[in-house]
């Protein structure tokens, strides 16, 4: 009778880890989706303020935001919505001026995430992306984007941006 107890509570407590992690990788998931379909409604919108907004200002500046919406706004124009295909976080220690987590044993801890999917437009014309994001102050913001495959972005790079990170492709 001990042994059932001890499995009845295991199978219990297995379970409950399930559904929390499951219902924290959806929150994840939902949080990651809403600032990317903002910041692409806002360069749709050529509204630099909101689109900066969804992103880090340790990546890039306000200035770069406006000139990317500027001179690729043909990325934004007939944005409809987005799918994510793909999304991996992970945790990284000792960057001290993003925090997600403060732990006085281990330092500062960052959450960072990769995401992939794809830009739908009206008329069914669909992009792929890929996006890189930081978590910062518990709100998930925009390291880097490229909408458009690299060999895309080399035929037509009207279609394709990159905010952050390394230059794409010339």
């Amino acid at each position: 009778m001990g042994v059932a107890i001890i499995v009845a509570v295991s199978v219990v407590v297995i379970g409950a880890a399930v559904y929390y992690a499951l219902k924290a990788l959806k929150r994840r998931h939902s949080e990651v989706k809403s600032v990317i379909t903002e910041f692409m409604e806002a360069g749709a919108a050529k509204n630099v303020e909101a689109a900066y907004a969804c992103c880090s200002p340790h990546s890039f500046t306000k200035e770069r935001i406006a000139e990317l919406i500027k001179s690729s706004y043909d990325v934004f124009a007939g944005y409809e919505r987005l799918s994510i295909k793909s999304l991996g976080t992970r945790s990284v220690s000792g960057i001290s001026d993003v925090i997600d987590i403060t732990d006085v044993f281990e330092g500062t801890k960052v959450t960072e995430g990769d995401v992939g999917g794809a830009i739908i437009y009206t008329g069914g014309k669909k992009l792929p992306f890929t996006a890189q994001l930081v978590r910062e102050n518990y709100i998930w913001k925009i390291t880097g984007i490229q909408i458009g495959s690299t060999e895309m972005m080399g035929i037509v790079r009207s279609l394709s941006i990159s905010i952050g990170g390394p230059p794409g492709p010339g």
